[in-house]
């Protein structure tokens, strides 16, 4: 069957969470705020975030946290309560702004990772960078690695390793966990503690140009289905890297996508050119998040 159209009409929606109440939340990039969808369709502001929301994590805690890129201006972490009340928790480490917020994933140990990428302008490219931060907004820690426009993030389901994705290069990375806020080092040069450009040894798999991974989720048997922005697909990789299958969309700059539903067998997958959030049945359940 082909993918449903659940609702339209909005401003370049990204991030993509389930709640258990059966509501869908997304960002809605050029609208500053985050959209609530019911399981009809219909859909209402929740909360006005101002800048650029562009991922969302559902935390245990039943609030949202936000990455926000900021829009023209430094970007910032939120978390929104239950009632629509936006804070931020973080917008600068050692007093170094981020440069614009994209993604993040919560963990089982009361923090999330969320990724930093960085730009390409007439200067050149500025590097991006992976954080760890506590949800209590306490602490914020930079990761050793450097990537090159670091978007999409994930857990494995073990919770053992870190899934990040380059949507410039188009590589997908998966980075062993030591212990929650710290990756495993997996080169000679991070284990002499220098920052390294790139975890070589963690190299899962590479999307092919000229699509650029945007977001991704994972299903119960540890595939990933990553978002090939630019491509209208909805790319499926095994846990090992190697591709699968893919799932066509009418939209080729599809952003982000999240499991949901009663029996966690709905993907949804957000459209930004057209504006819309469709649904596709998936053939087993999503990777239950650390949501409850």
């Amino acid at each position: 069957m082909p993918p449903q159209v659940l609702t339209d009409g909005l401003q370049f929606p990204e991030g993509p969470v389930w709640a258990p109440d059966g509501t869908l939340y997304v960002t809605e990039i050029e609208g500053g705020c985050i959209t609530a969808i019911a399981p009809d369709g219909s859909k209402r502001t929740f909360a006005n975030t101002g800048g650029a929301p562009n991922g969302v994590a559902l935390g245990p805690d039943g609030y949202l946290y936000v990455t926000n890129n900021g829009g023209r201006g430094p970007g910032y972490i939120q978390r929104i309560d239950t009632q629509g009340k936006v804070e931020t928790l973080y917008d600068q480490w050692e007093g170094q702004p981020f440069q614009g917020p994209n993604d993040l994933v919560m963990d089982a140990h009361g923090g999330f990772y969320f990724t930093d990428p960085g730009a390409v302008s007439r200067e050149g490219l500025k590097l991006g960078h992976l954080y760890y931060a506590q949800r209590d907004g306490s602490q914020v820690k930079r990761l050793q690695y450097y990537f090159y426009l670091p978007n999409g993030i994930a857990l494995t389901p073990d919770d053992s390793t870190l899934i990040v994705l380059e949507s410039i290069t188009g590589r997908v990375w998966a980075i062993p966990i030591e212990s929650p806020g710290t990756l495993a080092q997996v080169d000679a040069g991070a284990r002499a503690g220098a920052p390294r450009a790139w975890p070589v040894s963690a190299l899962l798999a590479t999307v092919p140009q000229p699509a650029a991974p945007d977001g991704m989720c994972v299903d119960a048997a540890g595939n990933l289905l990553i978002c090939a922005h630019n491509s209208g697909v909805v790319s499926v990789h095994a846990p090992d890297g190697t591709p699968l299958s893919q799932i066509k969309v009418e939209d080729r700059r599809l952003t982000n996508c999240c499991f949901g539903g009663d029996d966690f067998q709905t993907l949804y997958i957000t459209e930004s050119g057209l504006g819309r959030v469709v649904t596709v049945r998936w053939e087993r359940p999503g990777l239950r998040l650390h949501d409850r």
